[in-house]
């Protein structure tokens, strides 16, 4: 397992990198598009990367985002200042970071699952931090459906996580469904290797 500071240093070296693509529409902005038209009232967003969400959320109050690499988060300051409502940058591991309970309306995840060393807990954090009657938005990949697929995403997976600090083979459909969370509906896109999860807590 990488250490955390290197883990960051992995995301600080390609920085650069999701700093470009924050400034283009991809085949992913649907997709975050149709998730985030959903967020509502305090939202927190862990692993913000760049803020390439940050101007696909509708009419919401606040946004508090959260990431451990340096790098990012510089990027994600200065697009911070572009947004019409309150948005505050927090550098800090996402496993680490301790919010107060019951305190976000909506908490959302966009292709970070595959990045934390401890998913499930990470998920446990969210529907802590989320209110009672709150949704936990996901947008996330992990392991296809598709038998030849899977297989690849098996081998390539230690090179992969090692030079990007992402996996390849989580099953993240299964790892919210045993979670606390209550899933409510599950999208899932090509040869089941992305998804989009909507979740409440009760």
């Amino acid at each position: 397992m990488i250490n955390p500071s290197k883990h960051a240093k992995i995301f600080d070296k390609h920085a650069k990198i999701y700093e470009k693509r924050r400034k283009k529409t991809t085949i992913d902005t649907k997709f975050r598009k149709k998730l985030l038209a959903k967020a509502s009232g305090d939202v927190l967003e862990l692993s913000v990367g760049t803020g390439t969400n940050f101007p696909l959320y509708p009419d919401i109050h606040s946004l508090t985002a959260v990431d451990f690499s340096e790098e990012m988060v510089r990027y994600a300051r200065e697009a911070a200042k572009e947004t019409l409502y309150p948005c505050t940058i927090i550098e800090e591991d996402v496993e680490m970071v301790d919010f107060k309970e019951n305190t976000f309306d909506t908490v959302v995840s966009t292709l970070s699952m595959c990045s934390y060393p401890h998913p499930d807990v990470v998920l446990e954090q969210m529907a802590k931090w989320c209110k009672p009657g709150g949704q936990v938005l996901l947008f996330e990949h992990g392991i296809s459906s598709n038998r030849v697929a899977s297989h690849l995403q098996q081998k390539l997976d230690p090179v992969v996580s090692e030079k990007i600090g992402c996996h390849l083979d989580r099953n993240i459909v299964q790892l919210v469904e045993n979670s606390s969370l209550r899933v409510t509906v599950v999208e899932s896109h090509f040869l089941g290797i992305f998804h989009l999860v909507f979740a409440t807590i009760e």
